[in-house]
């Protein structure tokens, strides 16, 4: 994360969003101050705790986008 933010021209959008997620992991990082950090990047402390936890364990690949969660089992009996 001690990487300076770089201008990403991304296509894929799940990519840029990343991209984006750790640009505000970065500034939180340089102010020393994640509340500031959140503030500036519109975003709330549990998003970010959520971004910086999954960060640290999968990578830039753990800030995309989750897939959506199934309402309802497709084995469940009707």
């Amino acid at each position: 994360m001690a990487e300076v933010a770089r201008k990403v021209m991304v296509k894929d959008a799940n990519r840029k969003l990343a991209h984006r997620r750790l640009t505000v992991l970065e500034l939180a990082e340089r102010l020393n101050n994640f509340t500031k950090a959140c503030r500036r990047g519109g975003i709330g402390r549990i998003s970010f705790f959520d971004w910086k936890r999954r960060f640290q364990t999968h990578g830039l690949d753990g800030l995309k986008d989750l897939p959506p969660i199934a309402k309802s089992h497709p084995m469940t009996p009707p």
